[in-house]
């Protein structure tokens, strides 16, 4: 349940920087149990993209990078529309700063 709740609260644009980053990485912490399946992993993706988008607003652009990178592997683990996902959601932000961090590893990877 706190996984759900603290998922909820760091997908949600109404928190930024610190306040987001908390929420994303209790909800991490507290699913951490099923990285094992490549489904769960998939889902994780979007959490996984919100902490980095939270690292860089509170100005850790290496630690973004290192989460933005989590979040590609994770969506691929799984066939699916998970990095597309991932993809919509970054062409919503305005901060252009994050979304460079975003695009640079997206052609890295």
């Amino acid at each position: 349940m706190t996984a759900g709740l603290m998922a909820g609260a760091c997908r949600n644009d109404r928190y930024e920087g610190a306040k987001k980053l908390r929420f994303c990485n209790i909800s991490l912490a507290a699913g951490a149990w099923m990285d094992f399946s490549p489904q769960e992993r998939a889902k994780r993706s979007v959490l996984e993209l919100e902490r980095g988008i939270a690292l860089s607003q509170i100005g850790e652009p290496e630690k973004a990078i290192e989460a933005f990178k989590e979040a590609l592997r994770d969506a691929r683990a799984k066939s699916g529309a998970w990095e597309q996902q991932l993809h919509q959601r970054m062409v919503q932000m305005e901060d252009r700063n994050t979304l460079a961090l975003w695009v640079s590893v997206v052609e890295a990877e």
